[in-house]
């Protein structure tokens, strides 16, 4: 069988950024809108963005301290015990092509507001962070993606095990995703379903500006996050949302093998303010690379058996569950 490369993603270390990517020289920006320019067109008037993708480039999802890393290292291991490493290197190849593009140090993906915090109201951050360090305690507790379920809006999920397949067709643009076998048709239309329609992924209609792919989302369910990593823990778990998220994203060609990505969420149910992330999304895939079958969760009882086994700390140290607003 034909081997398939493994890419990792490199993790930077949370710090001040100012930005996603660095201003480029003049010439340089000319010659890379040169080349958008001269990208191939499909009859429909698409700008031609067809193939397989990997990760382009991956860093943390929010701005935090160390001494906040910590504390939650901490709380993780007194309820699931050593991190088992399931997802380190051995399972990847680490990508060390000379041409591959890497941010500024200490760039996050949530570049607005300024102190790359997802910008949650009081009721809803602390709702939030008890689902995070008390995720045995529910079923509904453990990312959805983990319990092989649509990852909900994360179809963008940073991953170094995870190829996208784009395909175009007249007025739609269709993404496959490895993971879960989950997919997204994009209609290049603007008419939504009525608000009644709830879906795991919502309801996505596009529209193309310029060499960009804008895609306006709604109609989501309540039962996914908004961010999260790929392997179901992290600081930014437990990001629920209401089903009146809304989402703007756009998906930049930045070359003929990169595209970048920025969204525009609000919820004003869970949020304070609308929120931005950006990061660069997809890299094109080697040549070599063939997306795999997802086999999810063939056997796996690792929820049930954890859930068995957890041991709630003394109700001196147990958080005390949130009530929804």
């Amino acid at each position: 069988m034909q081997h398939r490369r493994r890419f990792a993603t490199i993790l930077l270390t949370a710090g001040c950024t100012v930005g996603i990517l660095s201003l480029m020289p003049t010439a340089q920006a000319q010659e890379k809108q040169a080349r958008t320019d001269s990208a191939r067109r499909l009859p429909d008037g698409q700008l031609d963005i067809q193939g397989t993708y990997i990760t382009g480039w991956s860093v943390p999802i929010e701005r935090y301290t160390e001494a906040e890393r910590k504390a939650y290292i901490k709380r993780m291991e007194e309820v699931r015990g050593p991190n088992p490493g399931a997802y380190g290197l051995e399972w990847t190849e680490v990508n060390l092509q000379k041409n591959a593009r890497r941010p500024p140090a200490g760039t996050v993906q949530v570049i607005d507001p300024p102190d790359g915090r997802i910008p949650w109201q009081p009721w809803a951050l602390a709702k939030k962070n008890y689902i995070r360090d008390n995720p045995y305690e529910k079923q509904e507790f453990i990312d959805s993606r983990v319990r092989c379920l649509p990852a909900g809006p994360r179809l963008t999920l940073s991953s170094a095990y995870n190829g996208w397949q784009i395909l175009q067709t007249p007025g739609h643009v269709i993404i496959f995703q490895e993971h879960n076998h989950n997919y997204r048709i994009v209609p290049l239309s603007e008419k939504h379903p009525p608000a009644s329609v709830q879906l795991w992924q919502g309801d996505s209609r596009g529209r193309w500006e310029g060499d960009t792919l804008v895609i306006d989302v709604t109609n989501f369910t309540d039962k996914t996050w908004i961010v999260g990593e790929a392997g179901g823990e992290g600081m930014s778990g437990g990001s629920f949302h209401s089903t009146a998220l809304h989402m703007i994203e756009r998906f930049k060609v930045v070359d003929a093998n990169n595209i970048d990505y920025e969204a525009t969420i609000e919820d004003p149910n869970v949020y304070a303010r609308p929120w931005k992330l950006a990061f660069g999304i997809w890299t094109r895939a080697p040549g070599d690379y063939e997306n795999y079958e997802y086999a999810c969760h063939e056997g796996n009882r690792s929820v049930e058996l954890t859930s068995v086994m957890f041991k709630k700390p003394s109700a001196a140290t147990t958080p005390k569950s949130p009530t929804e607003k």
